[in-house]
């Protein structure tokens, strides 16, 4: 029986029951990728937990950042939900993670599970697959937004105001819900009776009786996720980037022309450069999901199409396959922090020199000037720029 769940939730497969016989003994498993597979089996559990907390703890700063009043903008606003998406999608892993890699472990050969535990990694299941779809639909309306808003000129004021902004984040929350909704009828939760004590129940999750009786239904939801979940949002993504790379390169190159330095840029305009870092920044944003997403993407249609590829590919994988996706939903703090000096300054600002009066968002460049009778005058640069 095909276990869609193990695919999405790497933590569900049975790579260490395979390496058990019937009588409990250890057998090694055949394969490259099962010897992988359990190797890190015996690591995921903590990486995880720790990856998870500190994605947590830097997207709730992020959003602190985010959601100053001279940083409100379009932009941050879709990173703000983003970086909610992000939380969510985390916070009931490491619950997970702590009780099926470092308490007990998944299956029933090693273990048993009760009904109640099995129930909650169903939900968990359920739940980070619509919380991780909203974050990969929220970063294309991201790309979408930033191509509207270096390219087009003429309708960028109207297209990208934070009234749009607000509006796209809404229809993306809702649309990512709707079109989940196939992949909450594949799954229930029965009991194996198959544990250490045979008399002992054990739960886990297995194709529902609709799964079961309509593989054509299955089917769909594989290729469902395969590409409206996964490909379609990294080749929009990937589109959106190359067209922003493309408009940035001839930006570049008309102002060589301008000044006549074809061998080095020396750009006056600080907004523009301020505003050039943020495309990148939101472009690094955006290769960080494609790079995480798009094996998955790759693997799931694979298996759509050869049945034996689960097992013997894929669900040694999964575990890897989800910490990229916690390292992705984690890593967006590290670089706003690298890429945009707004961002660093507004949070040094709150966390490090908070009792350092200055207005944030005029300030850009001070120095200071000696007068002719021994006094000093500070010589401001005011600007206003957003992330």
């Amino acid at each position: 029986m095909d276990n869609f769940a193990d695919y999405i939730f790497g933590g569900f497969n049975d790579t260490m029951d395979a390496s058990l016989d019937e009588a409990g003994s250890y057998s090694p498993p055949e394969s490259a990728f099962a010897r992988f597979g359990v190797s890190y089996n015996r690591v995921h559990g903590y990486l995880s937990v720790t990856v998870c907390i500190f994605g947590i703890v830097s997207n709730v700063l992020s959003i602190i950042v985010l959601t100053r009043k001279h940083m409100r903008s379009p932009t941050n606003f879709i990173l703000t939900a983003l970086a909610i998406a992000d939380i969510l999608v985390m916070s009931t892993y490491p619950i997970m993670a702590i009780y099926f890699y470092i308490i007990t472990s998944p299956g029933c050969m090693t273990a048993q599970h009760s009904r109640g535990w099995i129930n909650f990694i169903l939900f968990h299941l359920l739940f980070i697959v619509t919380c991780h779809n909203m974050a990969m639909w929220l970063t294309v309306t991201l790309a979408i937004f930033r191509y509207i808003f270096v390219c087009q000129h003429a309708i960028a004021a109207r297209m990208c105001c934070l009234a749009r902004a607000k509006l796209a984040v809404a229809v993306v929350v809702v649309a990512a819900i709707v079109s989940c909704l196939p992949l909450y009828f594949v799954y229930s939760v029965q009991d194996n009776g198959s544990g250490l004590n045979r008399n002992v129940s054990c739960y886990s999750i297995v194709a529902s009786q609709l799964a079961q009786d309509n593989p054509t239904y299955t089917q769909f939801v594989r290729w469902l996720f395969g590409v409206v979940f996964k490909i379609l949002p990294c080749v929009l993504m990937a589109f959106f980037s190359t067209l922003l790379i493309i408009a940035m390169q001839q930006v570049k190159k008309r102002r060589a022309r301008l000044f006549n330095k074809v061998t080095r840029i020396v750009d006056p305009d600080h907004k523009s450069n301020e505003h050039n870092r943020t495309t990148m920044m939101l472009l690094a944003v955006v290769i960080c999901f494609i790079v995480t997403e798009i094996p998955q993407g790759i693997l799931v249609l694979i298996w759509a199409v050869d049945e034996g590829f689960f097992n013997d590919v894929y669900i040694h994988l999964g575990d890897l396959m989800d910490m990229l996706v916690l390292v992705n939903s984690a890593v967006n703090f590290i670089l706003y922090c690298i890429m945009s000096q707004h961002f660093r300054s507004t949070f040094k600002s709150l966390f490090v020199c908070n009792n350092i009066p200055f207005n944030l968002h005029r300030i850009n460049l001070h120095r200071k000037v000696a007068k002719a009778d021994g006094t000093e005058l500070c010589m401001v640069k005011t600007e206003t720029t957003n992330v």
